[in-house]
């Protein structure tokens, strides 16, 4: 009877989930933003010439402008945008909405697998510990958020899942295809997101927790099976670049810590000191590179647990989070305790060593990582260990207190109702300018001036990769112009503006130098894209104006100043 109604409340929370994702996916959020148009490019350009757009033949990873990417989305994103009356910007969505909603229902058995393999299962209890886990994620406002963009996030959670799904169900059968695949698909978590790469080095130690595990992992020739785990890792390394990013935002590179540092010396030796003065051995000691270094691991590994980041303000950056929202709704504090309070109290120590270990897996590549304190994309996986938590915390309520889960669940329902109405309701009109609105209508609108030069302000976000991808500029071409590194061209500064012209083209990506000239327009037949910043430091030129495009919320964001007009 309670495997009936498990089912049964799995495929209603399905169904809910898929809704939640999938619909107005072109609505809210109300515009591709920067990294999900790249993605867009790097499709578009993979799928007319299997290469990436800077020319790298069926790549392990995509070369981007400011970035070296993973593979795996991209592949995806391109894969579905093949489907029947699917559009590359629809896919870029809709690839993690898919993966998110395969996470909601593997983690209902997989939560059910692990609480059988810990002795956590309460055979009274008429609903199986999964579907908690399936209802949890499904509403969570961390997990929402990042399923309805193009981020690479919810496929790695879902790998994640699926890996450690299919290595729970080696363990209860004892059947070596699913250790294969469980170990595949955990090995490809480096393809799937940059940062997870330092995550990878803690599996090992993970599946070996979960009993049978470690039992397993005594036979000397299964150390080479689980050497799959390293393949693809090993190979990011030897195609190169697969360090980049990571070497560009860890703490090790931070070039402000050194000055910091001196900084703080100098006020240390007083206003008197004279010139070459030494610091002494006091300030050495509490001002020195090794300190720093453990603050800012110390600060980014506890800022991700608190509970103003899980519950109360979350990431500040609206692309990752709602604001005046945490992570999680505070309403599961309540069952995140109890599962801390039941795991200890019932001495589950290699279940708690268990969670332990997926939670540093999770936290490293944030807690090496500057802004890794509050950074919602690289702690992402932590959604993992906190709903097994909750999930804990849930279960066992319901065994003991029929009537307070209902109280609890309901109370889950009822906070997170708040929380769509201002995902749908206000969400757009908050974030719209994290989303990079507007640039998407500016080159649509401005495919109609044909053969005129084309000025798109700098002074927003750097139009470049819009422009790429919304005039469908074709790959192949720039490739080659990619090829001689001279893509784009400085401008000369006579002609009033400061930045760069796309080679062989007369697009430039530029801002005007000096608007209160009494023609700061010098390119002759001319249409200019300024910021209504701009527009209102360059006077009144309202009679230039050919389009206005306004955000969301009606308020100009671009004005599209044709020169051919009479000007006065």
């Amino acid at each position: 009877m309670h495997k009936n109604l498990s089912i049964i409340a799995l495929v209603v929370i399905i169904f809910l989930a898929g809704f939640l994702r999938l619909y107005k996916l072109d609505f809210n959020p109300p515009s591709l933003f920067a990294d999900e148009v790249d993605i867009g490019y790097q499709v578009k350009s993979f799928l007319s010439t299997g290469k990436d757009y800077q020319g790298n033949f069926l790549p392990l990873q995509f070369h981007s402008f400011s970035d070296v990417r993973t593979s795996l989305p991209i592949y995806s994103t391109a894969l579905i945008s093949l489907l029947p009356k699917i559009s590359i910007d629809t896919a870029i969505r809709l690839t993690p909405a898919i993966f998110s909603v395969l996470s909601i229902i593997l983690i209902f058995f997989l939560v059910n697998n692990l609480f059988t393999l810990f002795g956590l299962i309460n055979n009274k209890s008429k609903i199986f510990p999964g579907i908690w886990s399936s209802l949890v994620l499904s509403l969570l406002p961390w997990h929402y958020t990042y399923s309805r963009a193009g981020f690479e996030l919810s496929m790695l959670l879902f790998f994640v899942i699926a890996g450690l799904f299919f290595y729970t169900k080696f363990l209860i059968g004892n059947k070596k295809s699913y250790l294969i695949i469980g170990l595949i698909l955990l090995s490809l978590v480096p393809m799937v997101y940059s940062t997870a790469k330092l995550s990878v080095i803690f599996y090992p130690l993970i599946i070996s927790l979960i009993p049978g595990g470690f039992e397993y992992l005594k036979n000397k020739i299964n150390w080479i099976i689980l050497s799959i785990l390293f393949i693809p890792l090993f190979i990011l390394l030897l195609n190169g670049g697969a360090g980049k990013r990571f070497g560009e935002i860890t703490i090790f590179t931070d070039p402000t810590i050194p000055t910091e540092i001196n900084a703080k010396r100098e006020i240390d030796l007083g206003p008197n000191a004279t010139v070459g003065s030494v610091p002494g051995l006091n300030s050495k000691i509490v001002h020195n590179k090794l300190i720093s270094l453990t603050n800012f691991i110390t600060t980014n590994f506890i800022n991700p647990a608190s509970s103003g980041f899980l519950f109360l303000s979350g990431d500040p950056n609206q692309r990752h989070a709602l604001k005046n929202w945490g992570m999680l709704e505070k309403s599961l504090m309540i069952p995140l305790l109890l599962g801390i309070y039941f795991i200890i109290s019932g001495k589950h120590n290699r279940f708690l060593l268990f969670l332990a270990i997926l939670w540093l897996s999770a936290t490293t590549p944030a807690v090496l990582t500057r802004d890794g304190l509050n950074h919602a994309s690289r702690n992402y996986m932590m959604i993992l260990p906190l709903v097994l938590l909750i999930t804990t915390g849930v279960y066992n309520l319901q065994n003991k207190s029929k009537i307070l889960t209902i109280l609890l669940t309901g109370l889950f329902l009822f906070e997170s109702f708040f929380y769509f109405h201002d995902y749908w309701y206000h969400y757009q009109y908050d974030s719209q300018r994290d989303w990079h609105y507007g640039l998407k209508q500016v080159i649509q609108n401005t495919k109609k001036y044909i053969n005129r030069p084309l000025i798109i302000t700098r002074n927003y976000e750097p139009p470049l990769i819009f422009y790429l991808y919304y005039s469908d500029f074709p790959a192949a071409k720039f490739q080659e112009i990619y090829k001689t590194n001279t893509f784009l061209e400085k401008v000369d500064q006579k002609l009033n503006i400061e930045g760069e012209k796309l080679t062989g083209t007369n697009i430039y990506f530029a801002s005007i130098t000096d608007k209160k000239l009494p023609n700061p327009f010098q390119i002759k037949d001319a249409v200019y894209v300024v910021t209504y910043n701009e527009y209102l430091e360059t006077g009144e030129l309202s009679h230039l104006i050919d389009e206005t495009i306004k955000f969301p919320t009606l308020f100009p964001v671009f004005y599209v100043l044709n020169t051919n007009k009479s000007f006065r």
